[in-house]
């Protein structure tokens, strides 16, 4: 008796016993954490069989031109917890009450929001799998308001999420079960339809797979009128009270209609006529007229074939679905690593990365990726980052992913490194030029020369905190033979960095040493071997010293043999900014090289 009445619950929440089998499935498939149902476990489900529901469920919204709906994990715990109520209990139950064997509060919110599937299976090691669930829920067996293939069928949804639990039920120890949920109800947005063109949702419609459709059982239609409000599309909007439904083969003989129903309850879509047609066959195209359906007060009439199929088309490539960092994530370390699930028959992936939610102007823009996740180390702390992914076959792609957004970690500032003048230098001109390393993100310097190490606003020379480049000359000239303290930092918005470390340099005496001036720096770019060559008017040389972006010092006094041609070492420096200082008796010459490789 226990066992006939697990059947028959089971019957009425949509297990379709006799259909086409499909591959079974282990535990170790299944699950990294096995579920223990004797202690209320619901397990741990592999990702890859959560996306793998997803999977199944967009390849049969392919074939009615819907939109793929995209996985959102916020609800795991809910729909495996449902599950897992099902199995202990024996039973399928949308609304089970707190006294249920493993009863929780996830748990009954993923039964009232979820379509529930529950089987007995062979062994551990011959599990039904996850397409049998769908196969169930599309087909609807025994359902006969059709609640689950209308949920699955429902154009404005966007999201699912998918839980199952395997195990002996607690309440009939006997019977090892597998229960599966999967949420389509109460997320909080859905599709905008406002790009999507078709007017009806039929089942089946055009070549249709075999496998997920019993010809003995109920065909449907769905009217959406409304793609800005699904519950716009209810009997106010959809009249089939004087709706007819005709089927012809193609020898234009009607086949028999009979149970003609229709309903306006809120599975999915809030409208539905739905009958049965005897005579169906496999790879025979069927045309169906539904006819006298007013809508918005007008009658229409409606046309469509479908064939029941062994060998459907390919279903249109499905995009990928985004999956870390999650949607609206924050605080983000740089670098961030961009994962999606992997799509079936894919050969590449195209990503596009943008600061704009529109994704115009992207940052990244690639189309050949071949793995299911890539690495952006080019990224700026604190700035909101949108991205979208899509699957390419055969020169074709799919439509964008969902766009998700992150928000990378605030980075300070850091402090900029000072480069000349040196620390402790002599004879420094009497106008002199500052120079220092750019720091990443910083929008502005502040640089301060001062008397005395104080930096005390009666003893600062220069006080400058909009200097938008990194070298800097003054226009006024300081005291001959005197020493000077400075510091920059880098500044972005209201931001500072800490200062960079005091260094002084001496100013030169105009009575003993003539100086090269120059208002401006004079920038050498080497962006080859040949142009390495430096010619000066100079016969001999105190000192020849080269700084990297660093401030630290290349000595080519003792390899330099004549000071009046200066071979730059040009294949042992490293690209960007370089300092070259020569020293005579009686003069110091700057020059600013900028290499290029």
């Amino acid at each position: 008796m226990k066992r006939i009445l697990f059947v028959w619950v089971a019957l009425l929440f949509g297990i379709y016993l006799n259909a086409q089998d499909f591959p079974l499935a282990t535990m170790s498939e299944l699950y990294d954490e096995n579920p223990d149902v004797a202690n209320c476990y619901e397990g741990k489900l592999k990702e890859s069989e959560k996306q793998k529901a997803m999977q199944y469920l967009n390849y049969i919204r392919s074939f009615h031109n819907l939109k793929p709906v995209q996985y959102n994990s916020t609800y795991d715990k809910e729909t495996a917890k449902s599950a897992l109520i099902n199995v202990a209990n024996a039973l399928l139950d949308h609304f089970p009450k707190s006294n249920y064997q493993c009863y929780t509060q996830d748990g009954y919110n993923g039964s009232t929001t979820s379509n529930l599937y529950l089987a007995s299976a062979l062994s551990p090691n011959n599990l039904p799998g996850t397409e049998k669930g769908m196969q169930s829920w599309i087909i609807d067996a025994n359902v006969e308001d059709l609640g689950h293939r209308r949920n699955l069928l429902n154009p404005f949804l966007k999201y699912t999420s998918f839980g199952r639990v395997d195990g002996n039920s607690k309440t009939q120890p006997s019977y090892l079960l597998t229960a599966m949920s999967i949420k389509v109800h109460q997320f909080p947005d859905y599709h905008n339809l406002s790009d999507w063109t078709p007017e009806f949702i039929a089942y089946p419609y055009n070549d249709y797979p075999s496998a997920y459709v019993d010809p003995t059982w109920y065909l449907s239609f769905i009217v959406v009128a409304d793609k800005n409000n699904i519950w716009n599309n209810d009997n106010k909007t959809v009249d089939y009270s004087q709706a007819t439904v005709e089927v012809k083969d193609p020898s234009n003989n009607k086949l028999q209609i009979s149970n003609l129903k229709y309903d306006y309850l809120g599975y999915g879509v809030p409208n539905c006529i739905y009958w049965k047609t005897s005579g169906l066959q496999k790879e025979v195209k069927y045309t169906v007229t539904i006819s006298n359906v007013k809508v918005k007060g007008t009658p229409k009439t409606f046309t469509y074939w479908f064939r029941i199929t062994d060998n459907p088309p390919s279903a249109n490539l499905q995009p990928p679905t985004p999956l870390s960092p999650p949607d609206n994530a924050t605080n983000v370390e740089i670098p961030v690593t961009l994962s999606w699930s992997q799509v079936s028959g894919a050969q590449f992936y195209a990503l596009q990365v943008s600061q704009n939610s529109d994704l115009t102007n992207p940052i990244v823009d690639l189309k050949n990726l071949t793995t299911n996740n890539y690495t952006l180390s080019a990224l700026n702390p604190s700035i909101k980052y949108y991205w979208r992914v899509a699957a390419i076959k055969d020169q074709q792609m799919s439509n964008w992913s969902q766009t998700f957004s992150f928000t990378t970690k605030d980075v300070p500032l850091t402090a900029p490194i000072t480069i000349t003048p040196l620390d402790g230098e002599t004879n420094v001109d009497l106008k002199p030029t500052f120079v220092w390393t750019k720091v990443p993100l910083a929008d502005r310097y502040h640089l301060q020369v001062c008397l005395d190490d104080t930096f005390d606003d009666f003893a600062l020379i220069i006080n400058q905190d909009n200097i938008s480049d990194t070298v800097y000359t003054s226009a006024t000239k300081f005291f001959p033979k005197t020493i000077y303290y400075w510091r920059v930092r880098s500044a972005k918005s209201t931001s500072y960095s800490n200062w960079s470390n005091v260094k002084t340099f001496w100013t030169l005496d105009p009575n003993t040493v003539e100086y090269e001036q120059n208002s401006q720096p004079n920038y050498i770019l080497i962006d080859e071997p040949s142009k390495a060559f430096i010619s000066l008017d100079i016969s001999y040389a105190k000192s020849i010293m080269l700084y990297n972006i660093f401030g630290e010092k290349l000595n080519l006094s003792e390899t330099i043999q004549r000071p009046n041609l200066i071979e730059i070492p040009y294949q042992k420096l490293t690209n960007g900014f370089w300092v070259l200082e020569i020293k005579t008796d009686d003069k110091i010459e700057t020059k600013f090289l900028m290499i290029i490789k």
